[in-house]
């Protein structure tokens, strides 16, 4: 099997002749490409979006500080962001979204804009990759976890939820009626995976909110897509032990970077227990990146071991690697998976 098959049919569920290894490839580490049974992650947009109307401009108020100016027929909003010195990550240190008024501009911002079907972006990502990896197409964050990342934050979406519930609603129906658009785009597209970019962990997301705003995104986006022959991976690389039973309701097929300790809760045997029918496509724990390559290779057996053999198992990289150790560590963990 090539690469990318090994990937595909291991996240259809089904019996692989090796554990897929895959990286994304904007975190691949210099010399990565050279790495034997390493398979790439290439992701691409299956539509574009855009409001009439609105202009968004930074400017630069102080080092590593921008504040950025949303301007729209509704309304005009602000936010603050730093960006670190490590991986240039970008800190929200003010959100969009600041007093209760404010969720009004943000769902006409939505309900208004314009979505474009760019097929064009699949088409060159599966060319670019070939048989090397795999292409998953981008779609949004579920609704409640796109408003506290993007617009507003935890605190302040966990105040209004309580205080101004329409407002914040009237967002989340916006969002939703967007993703559904997206999602069909999706269905229709060239594109075998369909990522869902949640980064949902279960100390924030924990059973009361999952049931309530998550479970059903999830529900009716598989609808979509799964007649399609699409698979949604579902990004979930957070704390999953207080959410395990209701990720396992869900029809979702694939969980995408989940992280067993010793960064995450929730080890590969329990989940593979928990969650029989899906398939697991990890993120190797960060910490361990940082080990001597006898660990690493340790650690990677075991976690093909807890895996007990089980279809629908494949180890991937989604967060960033220290440059000083990357490609030793993914030489690490080939190493091990090719004796495995």
């Amino acid at each position: 099997m090539t690469i990318r098959e090994q990937a595909l049919v291991a996240l259809r569920g089904e019996q692989t002749d090796r554990v897929p290894f895959t990286c994304y490839q904007g975190l691949l580490p210099e010399g990565g490409e050279a790495i034997d049974g390493l398979g790439l992650v290439v992701s691409a947009r299956v539509a574009s979006t855009d409001t009439p109307g609105v202009r968004i401009s930074s400017e630069q108020i102080g080092p590593g500080r921008s504040r950025q100016l949303m301007e729209t027929p509704w309304g005009t909003l602000t936010r603050e962001v730093a960006i670190e010195t490590g991986y240039g990550s970008a800190w929200t240190m003010r959100h969009w979204i600041q007093r209760p008024e404010h969720y009004a501009i943000i769902e006409r911002v939505v309900r208004e804009a314009e979505i474009v079907p760019t097929p064009q972006g699949i088409r060159e990502a599966q060319e670019r990759v070939g048989e090397g990896g795999v292409v998953i197409a981008w779609t949004a964050r579920t609704p409640l976890q796109r408003l506290w990342i993007e617009y507003c934050g935890i605190e302040r979406l966990s105040w209004d939820l309580v205080d101004c519930p329409e407002a914040v609603e009237g967002v989340l129906d916006a969002m939703w009626q967007q993703s559904r658009r997206l999602m069909e785009i999706a269905a229709e597209s060239e594109a075998e995976l369909i990522w869902l970019p949640d980064n949902i962990t279960g100390e924030v997301a924990g059973p009361g909110w999952f049931e309530r705003y998550l479970a059903p995104y999830y529900r009716e986006m598989c609808e979509v897509v799964l007649p399609a022959g699409k698979l949604p991976c579902c990004h979930m690389d957070g704390m999953l032990r207080p959410i395990r039973d209701d990720i396992a309701a869900t029809p979702l097929p694939v969980i995408e970077a989940f992280t067993p300790p010793p960064d995450g809760n929730l080890s590969v045997a329990e989940a593979a227990a928990a969650w029989p029918a899906k398939a697991l496509w990890l993120n190797f724990p960060s910490s361990v990146h940082l080990c001597e390559p006898d660990e690493i290779m340790r650690t990677t057996r075991e976690l093909v071991e807890q895996a007990g053999g089980r279809p629908g198992f494949a180890i991937g990289v989604t967060e960033n690697i220290p440059k000083s150790v990357g490609t030793r560590s993914l030489e690490a963990i080939a190493r091990a998976l090719a004796e495995c």
